[in-house]
């Protein structure tokens, strides 16, 4: 018999469409694909050439559970510097993927029957991961008024004596919103008052646009002790096949985590720690790659608000787009499906996210392929 909590599990959407994308391109077809969640770009040749030579060296074994001391070093020394946060190689632990890391956390801190919230929109590997690790996902309504942000009066009519867990993620996935300081000191005044632990899934830090700062909740004032950060490498750096990321925390909490890695993936990749260390040195590039990105959002919102019925919300950090199609008469399914086999253009339907009526555009391509695609929007609306 296979076990109910993965029978439970749905499939990931995004990955779905986006293998489907990558089927009609290798069969020819022209599609200008928005539905991609990683960078463009390749890896640069510095985080390359770093791994390259790790193989000439033979840097090709188990490393310890927890990370190589020098790269966790080098992400504490990262955190301190430009996230503010008070914290050693001691409190880092890197895992195999951020997504490994979001996962390590719930399972860390959540036992059988607790209850972790999760706003809505979210990112669909959230409540997957949540019941995977016995865990209930509850989820936290959001307004378009707040520009999908979670308000403390929603979050805190939303806790019960079960709850045990938020997971924040900014800048958010997929809406492309994300917190001031002055939000998130709100939003930690709850976490207090109901003993939450948060995970705050910030994968997407380096992407943050207009001059906006990012702000880490673990550097506000009582919320080292009840946060664990979520980062990596695949974003900025176009390392997502590279599979490495990074979980901090407390020692004591990361200790006990590091278990998980011990009886599951032993460690990550030796060759992808000494890319990683290598990313952590460059941070000039994660400067060039924003502006390009915010380039990209400028000409993808400009484009996308003459639209007659697709309405943008104007991103604020990720490379991520979200549109309410509801003027269309269309569900997320509907529209998505229609747009790619008649119009070839791949997006990603929003009730994978748990919202109708709205679609996510990914801007992670070239300012040719961000005007052809929503030209044949505008094409596909007239037909409507």
């Amino acid at each position: 018999m296979v076990n109910s909590r993965v029978t439970a599990l749905n499939k990931s959407a995004t990955l779905k469409i986006t293998a489907l994308t990558k089927k009609l391109k290798r069969e020819g077809k022209d599609v200008v694909n928005f539905a991609a969640g990683e960078p463009d770009f390749d890896t640069p040749d510095f985080i390359k050439n770093a791994a390259k030579d790790a193989i000439d060296k033979g840097f090709t074994k188990y490393t310890p559970s927890a990370g190589i001391p020098s790269l966790r070093e080098a992400i504490a020394e990262k955190l301190r510097n430009k996230n503010k946060l008070k914290v050693e190689a001691e409190d880092i632990l890197v895992t195999t993927g951020a997504k490994y890391a979001i996962f390590t956390a719930i399972l860390t801190l959540t036992a059988v029957g607790d209850e972790v919230l999760i706003p809505s929109p979210y990112w669909v590997s959230y409540p997957e991961i949540v019941k995977l690790a016995g865990g209930e996902p509850v989820f936290l309504e959001t307004r378009e008024s707040s520009n999908f942000k979670v308000l403390p009066r929603d979050l805190d009519a939303a806790c019960s004596e079960r709850t045990k867990v938020l997971i924040l993620n900014y800048p958010n996935n997929p809406t492309g919103s994300t917190y001031s300081e002055e939000e998130l000191s709100a939003i930690s005044e709850v976490a207090e008052k109901h003993n939450l632990f948060v995970v705050s899934d910030e994968i997407y830090e380096a992407l943050v646009y207009d001059g906006k700062r990012h702000v880490s909740i673990a550097s506000l004032p009582g919320m080292a002790e009840r946060t664990l950060t979520v980062n990596g490498f695949s974003k900025a750096f176009s390392m997502t096949g590279w599979r490495i990321g990074y979980l901090a925390g407390k020692k004591d909490v990361i200790k006990e985590a590091s278990k998980i890695i011990d009886h599951t993936t032993s460690c990550s990749c030796a060759i992808s720690q000494k890319g990683a260390l290598a990313a952590l040195s460059s941070p000039d590039w994660q400067e060039k790659v924003k502006n390009d990105f915010q380039l990209r959002r400028n000409e993808m919102f400009d484009n996308l608000t003459k639209c007659k019925f697709l309405t943008p919300f104007k991103s604020e950090g990720t490379f991520y787009m979200f549109c309410d199609i509801r003027k269309t008469n269309l569900n997320s399914f509907e529209f998505s499906s229609r747009l790619l086999e008649n119009h070839l253009v791949s997006c990603i339907p929003a009730d994978a996210f748990g919202l109708d009526g709205f679609v996510r555009l990914s801007f992670s391509t070239g300012l040719e392929q961000i005007i052809k695609g929503v030209d044949r929007i505008k094409d596909f609306e007239s037909r409507l």
